[in-house]
C-alpha cells in the first residue's frame, strides 16, 4: 500500500502536468528534448518526464525513479510556484526563513538543524570540502562563523550555510539562510525540505570524505 508521501508524489505529478514544460525550460534556462526536462538539484541532475512527470535521478549506469517526498516536491515547487515569466532576480540580501512568515507560525529551523550540527561538530574541514563538493564557494568569515558557504540548490537559486562550532558554552549551531526574494521561487514550507535535503546530502558526502582519509 502507497504512504500518503508516496500518494502525495503522484498527485505532484498531475499538478505538474498541467505545465507547459517547453515555457519552464524557457524561463528557468534549462535542457529539455522530446522526451524530457533536466534540472539539476543540489549536486545531483534529474529529468522530469514529459508524459508521466515522473522525477528520475542521474546514477552511474543511467537514471532511476525518484520517489523521495521532499527532493520531488522540491523540484515540482520550485518550477512552478511563480507567476513571471523570467526568473525572479535576486538581491543577494540573506535572511532567516522566520523572516518570510506570518507572526507567530514559524517553526524554529534550529530545531532542525541541531542533530547535524552537533554531527558536524569537529569537522570544519571536512564541512568545507563537502560544501566545495557540491558546486559550493567557501566565503570568509561572516559573523564569526567557522564555515560560511554559498551552496547553489539549483543551478539559478543559492543558498548561504554557516556553521559554528561548540564550545564548553555554546552548543554548535548551523543556520541558513535565504536571499530575500525566496518567496519568489518556493512556498514557505518547501525551504524546510530544501534545508534537510541539503543537511542530509552535506552528511553523507562528509561521511565519505572520512571513509577515503582513513584509507
Amino acid at each position: 500500500m502507497a504512504s500518503n508521501y508516496e500518494k502525495q508524489v503522484d498527485i505532484g505529478r498531475q499538478y505538474f502536468l498541467k505545465y507547459d514544460p517547453e515555457k519552464l525550460a524557457a524561463k528557468f534556462h534549462l535542457s529539455i528534448d522530446e522526451s524530457y526536462l533536466y534540472i539539476r538539484y543540489l549536486d545531483t541532475d534529474y529529468r522530469i518526464d514529459r508524459k508521466t512527470a515522473a522525477v528520475e535521478g542521474k546514477v552511474e549506469n543511467g537514471y532511476v525513479e525518484c520517489r523521495e517526498y521532499t527532493i520531488v516536491m522540491t523540484i515540482y515547487d520550485m518550477l512552478c510556484h511563480g507567476t513571471e515569466q523570467e526568473i525572479p532576480a535576486l538581491t543577494g540580501d540573506w535572511k532567516l526563513i522566520g523572516n518570510f512568515a506570518a507572526a507567530g507560525s514559524s517553526p524554529d529551523a534550529n530545531l532542525f538543524a541541531q542533530k547535524y550540527a552537533d554531527a558536524f561538530n569537529g569537522k570544519v574541514e571536512e564541512l568545507k570540502a563537502a560544501c566545495k563538493i557540491m558546486g559550493g564557494e567557501v566565503k570568509a568569515r561572516l559573523a564569526g562563523a567557522d564555515v560560511t558557504a554559498q551552496i547553489p540548490a539549483f543551478p539559478f537559486f543559492p543558498v548561504l550555510l554557516q556553521f559554528w562550532e561548540g564550545d564548553d558554552e555554546f552548543a554548535p549551531q548551523i543556520r541558513i539562510l535565504w536571499d530575500s526574494q525566496t518567496m519568489k521561487f518556493l512556498n514557505f514550507e518547501t525551504t524546510y525540505y530544501l534545508q534537510g535535503d541539503l543537511l542530509d546530502r552535506l552528511a553523507e558526502l562528509m561521511d565519505v570524505i572520512r571513509l577515503e582519509s582513513a584509507r
